[in-house]
This record gives structure tokens, sequence and C-alpha cells, in this order.
């Protein structure tokens, strides 16, 4: 558990420094930001400084409850997409610079979080770093070929938003697109590959996506190629969202094997 205790402290030293510079400088942070309200930031201050002395008490600890990590990681990942949601909708945080930090601060406490998921799945896989890496890596490669190939169209398709759309839907589109990274990645790491609960690093970040873009996708001239991608974007994002629901209720119904390449999901060479 050392390396836990290790995450842990540096988790709980980053929310101590920011939720002190929150406490101590609203108006600072406000102003940085772009148009965050200051009490709002005393508040998430005050939640950070909280957070971190949690966070320390735990890491004390000769062996840290599995519950208490898994709720410091969802912690964090809830961090990093209401930074994200922030980012895209324009409320509160609409400087440059205030983008620029929010974003790198998202990205680290996002790597803390996957961090600690990686860790826990190594003590339940019982393999070593290496080892959980190559079982995600044959895990990956296990998938089907149209699976492959559809992941990367829809990839593809997510990545063209900015040269057909206005800026102000284009980063709605890539923010969502990116928020559900590391949700993936955490997911993959703590299971020690792919499995069926997967999808809900999809569903949480894209569906608050078309509903904020349905009104523009309305608004689109029906013989513009902006409203032909936001057309196909919409139809591959829900079809691709119908697909994660069903693998989603699967595996609520017992079905939570781990993708390799003697099996398949919903198998019974590994499970969570």
């Amino acid at each position: 558990m050392t390396s836990i205790s290790l995450v842990l402290r540096l988790n709980a030293a980053s929310c101590l420094v920011f939720g002190a510079l929150f406490a101590l400088r609203p108006d600072t942070v406000a102003r940085t930001l772009g148009a965050a309200p200051p009490i709002v930031i005393v508040g998430l201050g005050s939640a950070l400084l909280v957070n971190g002395v949690h966070l320390a008490l735990v890491s004390m600890r000769a062996r840290p409850k599995h519950l208490e990590i898994l709720w410091f990681a969802l912690g964090d990942m809830a961090w990093w997409l209401a930074s994200a949601s922030l980012i895209a909708s324009g409320i509160w945080i609409t400087a440059v610079q205030g983008i620029a930090l929010t974003i790198m601060t998202g990205l680290l406490v996002a790597g803390l979080g996957t961090a600690q998921l990686f860790l826990l799945g190594l003590e339940h896989s019982g393999l070593t770093a290496s080892g959980q890496w190559r079982r995600i890596g044959r895990s990956w490669l296990s998938l089907p070929t149209w699976v492959k190939l559809w992941l990367f169209a829809l990839n593809a398709v997510f990545l063209a938003a900015p040269a057909v759309m206005t800026w102000d839907s284009a980063r709605v589109v890539l923010i969502s697109y990116t928020a559900s990274g590391p949700l993936l990645l955490g997911f993959a790491v703590h299971a020690g590959g792919l499995n069926r609960c997967m999808g809900v690093a999809h569903l949480v970040p894209w569906v608050p996506m078309l509903i904020w873009l349905l009104p523009s996708f309305h608004g689109f001239d029906t013989n513009s190629v902006q409203s032909d991608y936001a057309a196909l974007l919409g139809v591959m994002t829900v079809v691709c969202l119908a697909f994660d629901l069903y693998d989603l209720l699967r595996w609520l119904r017992g079905e939570r094997s781990i993708l390799l390449p003697s099996s398949s999901i919903g198998g019974s060479v590994a499970t969570e």
C-alpha cells in the first residue's frame, strides 16, 4: 500500500494548496478564471481543504480502505468532468488564462484519480505494473475488427468538429469528447482491461453534449456541410450510446468479465 499512500498524499497536498488559494484569495482566482463568483470560489476552497485533510488522514493508515480510495478517485474524476463542463458551456471560466489553468489542473486531478484506480487494480489482479498494462493492451487487441473500425470512425467524426462547425459548437463537441478519455482510462486500469461497464465513460459526458447541441442542430442550414456533419455526429453518438447502455445493462446483470484473447466480454476468464 506504500504507492497508494504516496498518491493519496500527493492528492492531499494538491487539495490543500488549491483549497488555501481559493479560500484566501477568492477575488484573484475569480478574476483569473473570468467570471466565477468569489463566494463560489470560497465554497470550493473550503471543500478542498476538508477533502485534503481527509486524504492526509487516510494516507497515514497502514492499509487504507478500498472504498475510501475509490471515493477519492471518483471525486477526482468528478472534478475533471466539472472543469470540462464549465469550459464547454462558457460559464464562469471565460478568460484564456483561466481556461488553460483549469485544463491543466483538471488533468492533474484526473491523473491522480487514475493513479489511484490503477494501484487498486494492481492489488486486485496481483500483477506487476507492466503486466497490468500488457493485459490492458491484449484486451484492446481482442476487440472484434468491426468494433475497432467503428471506434476509429467515431473518433474521426468527433475530431473533425473544428473544421465544419462554428467554434462555439465545436468547443462543446471537443471538450465532451476529451472528457471521456480519463474516464475510459480509469475504468481500464482499475479493471485491468475492457469490460461492459466502460460505456459509462461515454454516457456521462456525451448525453449532456447532445442536449446542449440540440438547438444548434435545428438552426443549421439543411443544405450546408455543417448541417450534414451535425446529423452524422448526432446519429453516430446516439448509436454509440445505445451500444454503451446495452452493455451497461448486461454488466449490471452479471456479465462482468474482462475481454481477453481467449474469451469474449461476458465470458469467465477474468472478473472484477
